[in-house]
């Protein structure tokens, strides 16, 4: 620590130079002050293999893990266009250079990714009311697909995207009114859930109109 400790750093320099260590090594351990361990080393490329192996023979779980883990800025809309809008969002976030936002380039990265997934053969699926998990996006192995988890949403966060589904494992949701109070789901929110058609088919409240 020879910026930190400057005093005890010389008394290591004058050691190294007893011991016929040459200048270079001591000027380099001066201005490097952490080498990096071997072992160090050595786990990052096993961990890279490993990510790696998932990537080629099980992308769905790769692409899940990815998304799940390592992103929360998610342009839902363009994730649900397909290929062709994934491409379009992706030029326009471009086109905006540095006049684009910390968000933006954030979902820019997600997208690029996403991107890449679509090119695979694999899809991304409309938030499920009956499906969707809180934050980690559901693996449909079948359908070569995963479900966007309510957490995808802007504005929904995690404390209501684990109520959501609290609520849904103890008895379904009957209406976009009980989804709401049940959920604690404020209504931005559910407005936004609308937008993207997650309640299509689902009655606005329990309540019936007699005319």
């Amino acid at each position: 620590k020879a910026k930190k400790e400057p005093d005890t750093w010389l008394e290591h320099a004058a050691l190294m130079r007893e011991h016929d260590v040459p200048e270079w090594f001591i000027e380099c351990c001066r201005r490097i002050e952490y080498m990096f361990p071997k072992a160090h080393a050595c786990a990052y490329v096993m961990m890279a293999y490993r990510v790696a192996w998932f990537k080629v023979y099980y992308p769905l779980y790769y692409y899940s893990a990815f998304f799940s883990i390592r992103r929360s800025d998610f342009d839902v809309k363009a994730m649900l266009q397909g290929y062709d809008g994934i491409k379009r969002r992706l030029a326009e976030i471009k086109e905006k250079g540095f006049g684009a936002s910390a968000k933006e380039n954030a979902v820019a990265d997600t997208l690029a990714v996403a991107l890449e997934m679509l090119a695979r053969g694999f899809q991304f699926k409309n938030i499920d009311i009956t499906k969707s998990l809180a934050k980690t996006f559901y693996i449909d192995e079948e359908n070569k697909a995963l479900y966007l988890p309510f957490m995808a949403v802007d504005g929904l966060g995690e404390a209501v995207a684990n109520k959501i589904v609290e609520e849904r494992n103890q008895k379904p949701f009957y209406c976009i009114e009980d989804f709401q109070t049940r959920g604690k789901v404020n209504q931005t929110t559910v407005n936004a859930l609308k937008e993207l058609g997650v309640f299509d088919g689902m009655p606005e409240s329990a309540q019936l109109s007699l005319f």
